[in-house]
């Protein structure tokens, strides 16, 4: 009985009361409400509430494009052998773009001067010989009322008046065609020389010296501003958009937003693709065509949208929210679905009511039950 006692005292009492401690027996209880979380304070966040609108500014790709553009091009054919511009640089009207070798029109010009010559030549021989003739015939006229000479010898004599007189008339055209040849050649050898149709930018260099110039093959593109802006809008819009109406052109490519005019408004719908053209002039000379712009209208909403900076959405991994300030200036992490975006602003699908307010600057920091202040 006394070897019991002694193991219960010595073995298992021991045992009993280190689990009594570990389970806090012996310590004294706090009540939960006794125990206060503190509160972590923030500053340097910005607020604000909610944006909620009626309409909104809807965008529409489009693409810059010229007032004048002018694909230069040679009229004569030949080698190119001198070259005065380089994509990008600004030219005046008049200004010598390109020479084409003139060799081959240069000779072609001189062998019809030449032919002017010889035909003045033969002009001059037909006109001795047709007043040679005109003298006979003249005589053999009166002898033919005298009758000194047959019907048949007066004939032979006017036969070769006619036929002399055929042969001036021919050698004078024949001046004249020559004449006519010579200018054209003239004006071709002019054509040597392309020049620069109005005043621009060399937007594109198509040929280069050494190249063969054809006839109407383009050898550069020159553009002149002002620039507009050529966008297709859906049909609905057909009849709501008119010649001087104000929009907003953003160019993105540039970081810059524009505002432009309406000067163009196409006057039927394609059937194909139920769009309609509108041109709007944003008269900028710095931009180049081809680049892609944004065409903003202000359309009218069925219901009240929320509207939230671009800069107060917070994303991590596939979580898209914002921190939402509650009424007590905590702070709460809210899961958001935005839809489409419009000039720096997210519209908000769920996940916000219309009176919230939301961290727009210093989101990061931010953190979840903090308070704004201290």
């Amino acid at each position: 009985m006394k070897g019991i006692v002694k193991y219960t005292l010595f073995l298992l009492l021991p045992i009993v009361l280190i689990i009594l401690w570990l389970s806090g027996v012996f310590h004294p209880k706090i009540h939960a409400e006794e125990v206060e979380r503190p509160v972590k304070y923030v500053s340097g966040i910005e607020v604000e509430k909610v944006k909620v609108i009626k309409e909104v500014p809807v965008s529409y790709l489009g693409t810059v494009i010229a007032t004048d553009r002018a694909e230069v091009s040679s009229r004569v054919m030949g080698y190119i052998v001198k070259e005065f511009v380089k994509e990008g640089d600004y030219v005046k009207k008049g200004k010598t773009l390109y020479i084409i070798d003139p060799r081959d029109i240069q000779a072609q010009t001189n062998i019809y001067k030449q032919r002017i010559y010889q035909a003045k030549k033969n002009y001059l021989a037909a006109k001795a010989n047709f007043e040679a003739v005109k003298k006979t015939y003249e005589r053999f006229k009166k002898l033919l009322k005298e009758g000194a000479v047959t019907q048949q010898e007066f004939d032979q004599v006017e036969a070769k008046f006619k036929a002399a007189k055929a042969q001036l008339e021919a050698a004078k055209a024949e001046i004249e065609v020559a004449k006519q040849a010579y200018k054209a050649s003239l004006a071709q050898l002019s054509y040597v020389k392309i020049k620069a149709p109005f005043s621009g930018y060399v937007v594109k260099k198509i040929a280069d010296k050494g190249d063969i110039a054809r006839p109407g093959m383009p050898l550069l593109i020159l553009e002149r501003p002002p620039y507009k802006v050529e966008v297709a809008l859906p049909e609905r819009l057909y009849g709501k958009v008119k010649v001087g109406n104000e929009l907003v052109v953003r160019i993105d490519t540039l970081n810059k937003t524009f505002k432009g005019k309406v000067v163009e408004v196409e006057g039927a719908v394609d059937p194909r693709s139920r769009t309609f053209k509108i041109k709007v002039l944003i008269g900028n000379e710095k931009l180049k065509s081809g680049i892609q712009a944004k065409v903003f209208l202000i359309e009218k909403l069925t219901e009240p949208t929320i509207l939230i900076p671009s800069k107060a959405v917070y994303k991590r991994w596939d979580f898209t929210g914002v921190w939402v300030v509650k009424p007590d200036n905590t702070l709460e992490l809210r899961l958001v679905r935005l839809g489409r975006e419009f000039d720096g602003y997210y519209e908000v699908l769920s996940g916000l009511s219309q009176d919230e307010r939301i961290v727009v600057e210093g989101i990061e920091k931010a953190c979840e039950g903090c308070k704004i202040g201290g």
